[in-house]
């Protein structure tokens, strides 16, 4: 399976993202959770400086390029940070695009996603469940949540959790998906936990790496009295797209990569 950017083509990493802090997931959520005791991580710079992340000792990056860092632990671990899908509108099928009716809600865009990667990943064993859905306020910039489920396949059982988003539809009905993922074993969800959120929060697009994945694929046209920031000139198309494109770069970077609490967002992420 591939991901498409423009006119890239970045293959669809792992999906999955996961760690449990108790036996079940609706005891860690009604628990409050212990203090999460500090992780080590050296850090990782792209060789296209498209993206830096955090890497625990003893783990490999597989990948690294046009913001995609993908990396593997020394005992099934897997984290994959920075995929971006571009989808069409739509109810039908398509052999070449990902086809997804705006309409349909975040979870449903989860579950679709999830579906592509166990078909991809040649499993016939593979069962995937959705436990929980958190939204994250974005308002007009984004649509996004953190999931958490469990997965059974091949391979064994395993925890997830996925950090993902839809982004805006542009005119041309065309919208995108942003997500981090990783995916613990299940027997070792507990203690990997520490180490799984260490590594999702060190993940830090460049500005220019976060502001292409988030700009739409058709430039958005300017509201009626729009009247461009002080200093810019040019096509307004261009400036206003270059303006929400630093908005949603704001709001993606505090509100879902660092998770800022909500009253600390910028007024225009709510």
């Amino acid at each position: 399976m591939q991901v498409r950017h423009g006119s890239e083509f970045l293959k669809f990493a792992a999906l999955a993202a996961g760690f449990m802090a108790g036996a079940s997931l609706a005891t860690a959520q009604a628990t409050p959770a212990p203090p999460t005791p500090a992780v080590s991580l050296q850090t990782y710079t792209a060789s296209d400086q498209s993206a830096t992340v955090g890497v625990p000792a003893g783990w490999k990056v597989t990948k690294a390029v046009y913001g995609i860092i993908t990396m593997s632990g020394p005992n099934g671990e897997l984290i994959s940070l920075g995929n971006t899908l571009i989808v069409h509108n739509g109810s039908q099928p398509n052999q070449t695009t990902m086809t997804l009716p705006y309409q349909s809600t975040i979870t449903q865009k989860v579950e679709a996603v999830w579906k592509m990667g166990v078909a991809a990943s040649g499993d016939s064993t593979a069962s995937v469940s959705l436990i929980s859905a958190k939204p994250i306020p974005l308002g007009k910039i984004a649509q996004c949540g953190i999931f958490l489920g469990s997965q059974t396949g091949a391979k064994g059982a395993a925890n997830w959790e996925m950090r993902f988003c839809v982004m805006p539809m542009d005119t041309n009905g065309v919208y995108k998906l942003f997500w981090l993922d990783a995916i613990i074993p299940a027997s070792l969800a507990a203690q990997e936990r520490a180490t799984a959120e260490a590594v999702l929060s060190s993940y830090r697009p460049s500005v220019a790496t976060l502001k292409n994945l988030l700009r739409p694929e058709t430039p958005p046209l300017p509201p009626m009295g729009w009247v461009p920031p002080s200093g810019y000139s040019g096509d307004p198309s261009t400036v206003y797209g270059e303006e929400t494109a630093q908005e949603s770069f704001d709001c993606m970077d505090e509100g879902v990569i660092r998770e800022e609490p909500e009253e600390d967002l910028p007024a225009y992420c709510q």
